[in-house]
């Protein structure tokens, strides 16, 4: 069975009998293949420690460890007591069967209210994977750690090193829809072991050849688009964090890095060589610090992906710069020059761009070929819509104005309505042809791009809605991205024929 199939179906097993928690059963797989940790935000009550109970039934045979912290947990609850009979032999070493050193799914609830001694010890376990009982350290088998809590960690309690090992942040809410909320209060309550046998039948497909599928995972190719929309996301941080000192989005080296792990898990995982535009919509539940930061990078993502996850591949603005270049050798070669002259209207008379009581003024063209610099008294008109005639409009003074066609009334000078045309020179027929060879240039260039267009939209868009870490609807912005880049070359390339067509009629 192929790789996608047996995750899909694992999926929809330990999804049985929970509701609205799909996306975040997802991840918190999605994350534990990829070697990572995930933080779950929320209230009580909400399903947060069945998530990690759940995943448990994702690997074969897996040993679990679940503790709620609180200010007075001690190490010994956590990594295992202290052995009496090494210590009477002068070696600390901890007993850890059954404890977190001996597990391979582990849920720490509260985790920010551990002490700093459970923190550090931590922190080596999710660097390394390693845990140092006395002389010895030992290999953590650890493959899945959930945490969680109904806060962040506090500013300025050294919480950060291990608020940055949790890679996966994901609020977890109540459920929303009525007929899943009544299914849920209606629902048969089993006893542990109950759900536990029950759920042991269900779930037939579990992971056990994860190490296999680490080194393929690695393989996993990063297009250019994609590092290109990563650089966007990032630019776009970048100016936030200029812009807002107080609210800043801190983003590691290292949790880049680990970005790129996750997305190319989630690649792997839906049966792809390659991650995709649709594997970038996990970066926003990797990169933000405080809640009220949830919404400003999801708009991050989301515009990265939409207005840039293919069009930045192409140089559509040195594409534009070359074709306005080439516009104007082509005006400097062909000499064109603009005549201006004002035409009669009604016949004989001159439109003046002037309006009295909302009326448009009119000169009649005798009136104004006698015009010289001092002031005359003549009759201006109008043009009459209602009879549909010229009538008379009272007298005014009026002398030859300074510009070409324009005309002083009441000391005011006024332009008079004019027309351009242009004259231009045929091109010789050699400068000609090397203007065609450029515009073929042009459109295999604008080709090469429809090409790659297609490419992706074959490679890509067949499976846009099928990820199944990432919510179907999201396909949409993809799409659309695609879709805009298709209509910016099809726009460019009449702006090529428009100017080829303007010197071949010349």
């Amino acid at each position: 069975m192929a790789v996608k199939e047996r995750i899909k179906k694992l999926l929809e097993q330990l999804n049985t009998g929970i509701y609205e928690k799909e996306q975040v059963m997802a991840l918190a797989l999605l994350s534990s293949i990829a070697g990572e940790s995930i933080f779950l935000l929320g209230p009580p009550g909400v399903a947060k420690s069945l998530i990690a109970r759940r995943l448990k039934y994702a690997y074969k045979n897996a040993t679990v460890f679940e503790y709620l912290m609180s200010r007075f947990s001690t190490p010994d609850e956590i990594f295992g007591p202290v052995s009496i009979s090494e210590l009477k032999k002068n070696k600390y070493v901890r007993i850890v069967k059954n404890y977190l050193p001996a597990a391979e799914v582990v849920f720490l609830d509260e985790i920010w209210k551990a002490g700093p001694s459970i923190q550090n010890a931590l922190l080596t376990i999710l660097n390394e994977k390693k845990f140092r009982n006395g002389e010895e350290e030992i290999d953590v088998p650890m493959k899945a750690l959930i945490s969680a809590s109904n806060e962040l960690p506090e500013k300025d309690q050294g919480l950060e090193a291990l608020w940055d090992r949790f890679l996966v942040r994901y609020k977890v809410d109540g459920i929303y829809n009525t007929d899943d909320f009544n299914k849920m209060i209606t629902m048969s309550s089993l006893s542990g072991k109950e759900e536990d046998a029950k759920l042991r039948k269900i779930i037939t497909e579990t992971i056990s050849d994860d190490n296999e599928w680490n080194q393929k995972i690695n393989e996993i190719n990063v297009p250019e688009n994609v590092i290109n929309v990563i650089k966007v996301i990032k630019d776009k941080i970048d100016d936030h964090n200029n812009n807002n000192e107080e609210n800043q989005i801190y983003i590691s080296d290292r949790r880049w890095r680990k970005i790129i792990r996750l997305m190319r898990t989630s690649a792997f995982l839906n049966d792809r060589a390659e991650v995709d535009l649709m594997d970038c919509f996990l970066i926003e539940h990797c990169i933000w610090n405080k809640e009220d930061q949830t919404g400003t990078v999801w708009q991050f993502v989301v515009a990265a992906v939409s207005e840039h996850g293919y069009s930045i591949s192409f140089d559509f603005e040195g594409i534009k710069q070359e074709l306005t270049e080439f516009q104007t050798e082509i005006d400097d070669e062909t000499q064109v020059v603009k005549n201006t002259k004002v035409d009669p209207v009604y016949n004989d008379y001159y439109k003046i761009n002037a309006t009295v009581n909302n009326i448009n003024l009119l000169i009649h063209k005798n009136d104004y070929n006698n015009l010289s610099n001092q002031n005359r008294n003549i009759n201006l008109f109008y043009w009459d819509s209602t009879y549909q005639r010229v009538q008379i409009q009272n007298g005014y003074s009026v002398r030859k104005g300074n510009a070409t066609f324009s005309v002083f009334i009441d000391n005011t000078e006024f332009n008079l309505k004019t027309t351009q045309t242009k004259n231009a020179k045929k091109p010789h027929p050699s400068v000609e042809k090397t203007w065609d060879e450029r515009v073929d240039g042009f459109l295999q260039h604008t080709g090469d791009i429809r090409n790659q267009i297609e490419q992706y939209k074959n490679k890509d868009l067949k499976h846009l809605r099928t990820n199944l870490f990432v919510p179907s609807d999201y396909a949409g912005y993809v799409e659309s991205n695609i879709n805009e880049t298709q209509r910016e070359v099809e726009k460019i390339e009449l702006e090529i024929r428009e100017i080829q067509n303007g010197y071949k009629i010349l």
